[in-house]
């Protein structure tokens, strides 16, 4: 019961059912968007990490949105966009930041 829960909350992304998701990353304004669906019952999740350096540092952050998809590939398409999306909009609401 501990390990399951452990696998589950740190295993690799091969344990749900995907492949490394840093081949799949894009740049988008200074920043990376690394797809990192999962897979559960009802298809695929939409989720992902946005990542940046600032100061050296790495920050991320993850996010994920209620849209699943059947195929993988879709979800990771998807999370792209979303992630895109994410980092404009975020962009437009804060100019002081954008790099």
């Amino acid at each position: 019961m501990v390990f399951n829960f452990l696998k589950k909350h740190f295993g690799s992304e091969k344990d749900s059912g995907g492949t490394d998701s840093r081949q799949q990353a894009v740049a988008h304004e200074g920043y990376t968007i690394v797809p990192t669906p999962k897979q559960h019952k009802d298809g695929w999740t939409t989720e992902g990490l946005i990542e940046r350096e600032v100061d050296g540092e790495i920050e991320s952050r993850h996010f994920i949105r209620a849209e699943t998809h059947m195929e993988r590939d879709q979800a990771i398409s998807h999370t792209i966009m979303k992630g895109r999306r994410i980092i404009d909009e975020e962009r437009r609401m804060n100019p002081d930041h954008s790099d």
